[in-house]
């Protein structure tokens, strides 16, 4: 493929290249990497006649359809800025978004799962100074036919601007899991760099034209913002859904006899405990790649054992776009208990909180530095000095230690960790003990405060047999069995589900909201 600088030029080379390739099969609609260019360059034609131009910002607030990736390539083109909004948001995220990303015109469905956004951007526009226009689309369209609501949207000549590598391409917004959500920028270089890094991983490059399940993660989250440059550089078929339906991709993976499975570990665990696996063949899966979020080992395990595929993981964040990943050849036991190794072009190291680096097999904070990580925090200079340090590393927030074969370890979250009687503990930990006695089937531990102890850690736990839970006496000596006596949970609650964020990791904040009514911790 011709070399590109920008991620519109990089569109435009792969539809010169393979024109006829598959880029989407969504529905019933089957659009090749032609009509990808050429409804990128009619979209991008609508915008600018809305007053979109360079350094414009662009919301969407679509759900999981070609329309967004057009979108988003159109006004890659214009020079624009492109943020995303998840269709699980409500009002205060939404407002909270187009607000800090100063969005000038908004792209939105008016209803989706009969939730009406135009009634909840209604509500926030008085606060919304910046934003000029919403252009509203009906689901049934976007579901119907593509090029019909991008004819309805743009104009019939393409528009061509002048786009530099460094111009901000794609603002994306953090999971907001312990604070407000803050809008990591990404450039066209380093969009393009997590391609060229993620292409370093595989000795024989990447394979071209493969099949990607897209199951129902939204289009807004860091993994298809700052990785669609990855599908287009390899010229990739993403086969849509717009929801997350086990069902309908245990039968995708049978159809299309798919060789490659990749999913956050929300997912991989409900396709796992999905009634319908053992009735659909998935022999032709080869591999698992699980990212997202940090995998418990145990879910490892259970993949390759109850799939029969070879797994591998992958470690980024909102800000990292690409980091460590693990490489053919790992050990089952590595794969479980690592996050594999820094990829090829990613600089990683463990610094202590004075951000001195540490040995190996010390724990501290995670920071990265390669050309493939955010610029900064879109309008928020002091977060991006919070974060982004004078020597270019970006403090990620996460806890771990490096083996001596420079496998990273994760143990949690500095925001996450509770200290009980002064000593440190990581939830993470504890959750993958609790998730391996026999009468659970999930966990999530929060540490909660506590008059005497400083912080305590409550579990919240739900049963795989409602009818017979465990109690916390039994998790307690279970969690005491094979670690540290004060990290056994001082408080359980037992729930029908753990809340999830929109972005399908524990909402801990939600968790804690419960404990407001709950009696106090006992004094162990």
């Amino acid at each position: 493929m011709r070399s590109a600088r920008t991620l519109r030029e990089l569109l435009r080379a792969a539809a010169h290249d393979a024109p006829d390739a598959d880029a989407f099969r969504y529905r019933d609609e089957q659009l090749t990497y032609r009509d990808w260019d050429v409804l990128a360059d009619r979209l991008a034609a609508g915008l600018a006649a809305h007053g979109v131009g360079h350094g414009s910002v662009v919301a969407l607030l679509l759900p999981s359809t070609p329309l967004y990736l057009i979108a988003y390539l159109g006004a890659a083109g214009l020079g624009a800025v492109t943020t995303g909004l998840n269709v699980r948001y409500r009002r205060s995220e939404i407002g909270h978004v187009l607000q800090r990303s100063g969005a000038r015109l908004l792209l939105a469905v008016d209803r989706w799962h009969d939730v009406d956004f135009r009634r909840i951007v209604e509500s926030v526009r008085g606060e919304l100074p910046e934003l000029r226009e919403v252009l509203w689309l009906d689901a049934a369209d976007l579901q119907r036919s593509t090029a019909g609501v991008v004819d309805s949207l743009g104009a019939p000549t393409a528009t061509a601007a002048a786009v530099d590598p460094d111009d901000p391409a794609a603002i994306v917004f953090t999971s907001g899991t312990t604070g407000a959500p803050k809008g990591a920028c990404y450039t066209h270089a380093s969009l393009l760099a997590v391609a060229d890094i993620e292409a370093r991983r595989h000795p024989d490059g990447l394979p071209r034209f493969q099949k990607h399940l897209a199951p129902g993660l939204s289009f807004a989250h860091v993994g298809t913002m700052t990785r669609i440059a990855v599908q287009i550089a390899n010229l990739g078929s993403s086969l849509i859904h717009d929801t997350f339906d086990v069902r309908a991709i245990l039968a995708a993976i049978e159809r299309e006899r798919l060789t490659h499975l990749g999913g956050i570990p929300t997912q991989l665990i409900a396709l796992l405990d999905h009634p319908d696996r053992a009735r659909r063949d998935l022999s032709s899966l080869r591999s698992v790649l699980v990212g997202g979020a940090p995998a418990a080992p145990s879910l490892i395990r259970r993949i390759q054992d109850e799939l029969g595929a070879a797994v591998s993981v992958r470690y980024s964040s909102t800000e990292v776009g690409i980091a460590t990943a693990s490489v053919a050849g790992d050990s089952p036991e590595v794969v479980a208990t690592t996050v594999g190794r820094a990829t090829p072009g990613v600089e990683l190291r463990i610094v202590d909180e004075g951000n001195h680096p540490l040995p190996v097999g010390a724990t501290g904070e995670v920071v990265v530095r390669s050309p493939a990580t955010m610029r900064e925090y879109w309008r928020d200079p002091d977060a991006t000095a919070a974060t982004i340090d004078a020597g270019g590393w970006v403090h990620t927030g996460d806890l771990g230690h490096l083996d001596a074969a420079n496998y990273l370890h994760l143990t949690g979250r500095r925001s996450e960790m509770y200290i009980r009687g002064g000593f440190n503990v990581h939830p993470g930990e504890v959750e993958e003990r609790l998730g391996q006695h026999p009468k659970v089937a999930r966990a999530a531990v929060v540490g909660v405060p506590h008059a005497t102890l400083g912080e305590v850690g409550w579990a919240f736990v739900v049963p795989r047999d409602p009818a017979e839970p465990p109690t916390l006496a039994e998790l307690r000596a279970f969690v005491g069995d094979e670690l540290a006596s004060f990290k056994r949970p001082d408080g359980l609650t037992l729930l029908d589900d753990v809340p999830l964020t929109p972005m399908f990791k524990v909402d801990r904040r939600a968790l804690r909201m419960l404990m407001e009514d709950a009696p106090s911790p006992a004094q162990v």
